[in-house]
């Protein structure tokens, strides 16, 4: 008997040993994944070896922590209909292990908070026993796993030991790939704000202005529908002037809706966002039979405190938007209301027949008020991203380190636009001029050096002639065509390679300043296009590097205001060498 009963332990204790090694390697399967929808796939696929279950489901807490949404795992389970729907924590057996942080391994008819919405359809499938246990990371409750079994025996207690265990490392990685995820859509939000600025500023009709606008808001941030609204001369009514999405055959352009009306309409009169993410909930929402919105928020459009207008987007999902949308698309309605001031004030000017020179100054003032309103939000997002990039616990998480670098390069890159944009005002306003200084040329190039990121793949040398170790010219000027040069060379040089400055003698009465590297080249065809405004050189090789087209022009006007010339020499594959040559000044 006794023989009998240490058999009965040491094959409990081998059964668990080799559960727990399949727990070890399904951990490593899911740790490989790169979201969470490979997470879920990784669950449906491989949980059957670790727990005998009809029904695997995961009820992931909602960001507003009042409501879960249901994620069907198996194939019984997406029998029940129930995938991607919503609940309160006050329903169900998954609400009640969220609140209380407890599990439950229960026959399905004694459960607390009993639904017959979620566990009565999975009892009508004959699910007689369930398993419900909390996952979370640290202290950040992520919801809760679901294990349900037609078998008439409860779940043991081995069984709620490898559940938890199971229920930890996919909380650890379910919160780690929604960061991950979050940080991808930040960088591509913060991509999309540029391209929407280069729409802002390419033209100045309001019409087309807008109706781009929502285009490009609606395709880059892929949302349901997008409408911008302008408030009628008596402010009593909404017009639509630019629609993108899928309701655009419902409401015509120039479409009319009292400011008494909906959530657009109370945007309007209170002048405050509306964030609703379950639209059936709020008594604003003015519906439509057409309609199958589920979530919307609408934004104020102002200019100098006053409402002009409302930017409105509307989702299929329930709790589709976030309170990082919200920071996103002020600062779009932020551009959009700038574009258009200076889009009216253009129109103002026009009408007036004005002369085209006057017509570009309000282009040029247009292109700098958006830039200069620009450079406030971006500063905020990178003084955000390098303040937790101070943080322990991001910096022993080497994935979150590097998308927060991620987010914080690319906004140092649309900061750097505003400059630039700024930079074109200046140019084409005449406002540029030539600080002329004696100017310590290493020091000068050492400084170009340092403001440029390298990656481990490249090295930089520089050799200065001693005969130009001091020449007269605009010091920040200068350090600022050397620093773009060098930039370009490392950008354009993949790879990697020897970047290489030199500054030499040149025709007795030239200084020749020369940048070459060991990049992809350019074609002969495609030169005369690089110092023109807004020109880039398109090719397979650097459709993924991105750029303005403006650095090279901004390079050319600087030099020729310093009685110079710039040009660049190349062979395709092998790199290229930008040149420019200043006159020699009297020191």
């Amino acid at each position: 008997m006794e023989k009998k009963e240490v058999d009965k332990s040491l094959f409990k204790a081998y059964n668990l040993a080799q559960r727990l090694s399949t727990l070890n390697e399904i951990t490593l399967q899911i740790d490989a994944a790169e979201n969470k929808l490979e997470i879920y796939e990784i669950l449906r696929n491989e949980t059957h070896w670790l727990l005998n279950c009809e029904i695997l489901a995961l009820a992931i807490l909602s960001q507003i922590q009042t409501t879960y949404q249901i994620i069907s795992l198996s194939s019984i389970s997406d029998a029940t209909g129930l995938n991607e729907s919503y609940f309160t924590l006050e329903e169900g057996s998954p609400g009640w292990v969220i609140r209380n942080q407890n599990p439950i391994k229960s026959k399905i008819s004694n459960i607390p908070q009993y639904s017959h919405t979620l566990e009565g359809k999975y009892e009508d499938l004959g699910i007689q026993n369930l398993m419900v246990i909390p996952i979370k990371s640290g202290q950040n409750k992520v919801g809760a796993f679901i294990f349900g079994s037609i078998d008439e025996n409860e779940y043991t207690e081995d069984d709620l030991i490898i559940a938890q265990l199971y229920g930890l490392q996919v909380a650890v990685a379910l919160n780690n790939a929604t960061f991950v995820e979050d940080a991808k859509k930040r960088i591509s939000q913060i991509e999309s704000m540029n391209e929407i600025s280069r729409i802002l500023n390419a033209t100045l009709d309001i019409n087309q202005l807008l109706e781009q606008t929502a285009q490009a808001i609606q395709r880059n941030f892929n949302y349901f529908d997008v409408t911008i609204f302008l408030l009628s001369e008596d402010q009593s009514e909404l017009i639509l002037k630019a629609h993108s999405g899928n309701y655009i055959d419902f409401l015509p352009k120039d479409y009319r809706q009292k400011i008494t009306d909906g959530i657009i309409g109370w945007v309007a009169r209170n002048g405050e966002n509306a964030l609703v993410n379950d639209v059936t909930q709020d008594p604003r929402y003015k519906s439509y039979e057409y309609h199958n919105t589920k979530s919307e928020l609408a934004l104020p459009i102002k200019i100098e405190g006053k409402l002009v207008g409302v930017l409105n987007i509307e989702d299929k999902n329930l709790y589709a938007f976030d309170e990082m949308d919200v920071v996103v698309l002020q600062t779009l309605c932020e551009q959009i209301a700038s574009a258009l001031k200076n889009a009216k004030l253009f129109e103002e000017v026009k009408s007036a027949n004005e002369k085209l020179q006057e017509l570009d100054t309000m282009k040029s003032e247009f292109l700098g008020i958006v830039s200069h309103d620009f450079r406030s939000p971006l500063s905020s997002i990178i003084l955000a991203g390098k303040a937790l990039l101070k943080n322990e616990e991001v910096l022993s998480n080497q994935r979150l380190k590097e998308y927060l670098q991620l987010i914080v390069d690319q906004a140092n890159r649309l900061n750097q636009l505003a400059e630039d944009t700024l930079q074109i005002t200046k140019i084409e306003t005449g406002q540029v001029s030539i600080a002329w200084q004696i100017v310590n040329t290493e020091r000068m190039i050492k400084e170009a050096i340092s403001a440029v990121r390298f990656s481990n793949r490249h090295t930089v040398s520089y050799y200065i002639d001693p005969d130009v170790s001091y020449i007269k010219a605009d010091p920040a000027k200068l350090r600022q065509v050397v620093q773009n040069l060098i930039s370009n060379a490392v950008k354009y040089s993949p790879n990697g390679g020897k970047v290489n400055i030199e500054v030499r003698e040149h025709n007795n009465d030239e200084i020749l300043f020369s940048v070459s590297d060991e990049g992809i080249g350019i074609k002969p065809e495609h030169r005369d296009k690089l110092f023109q405004k807004f020109s880039r050189v398109d090719s397979e090789h650097t459709k993924n590097i991105k750029g303005t087209g403006l650095g090279l022009w901004i390079c050319k006007e600087i030099v020729e205001a310093h009685k110079g010339r710039i040009w660049v020499e190349s062979e395709v594959g092998k790199g290229s060498t930008f040149k420019f040559a200043i006159k020699k000044m009297d020191n």
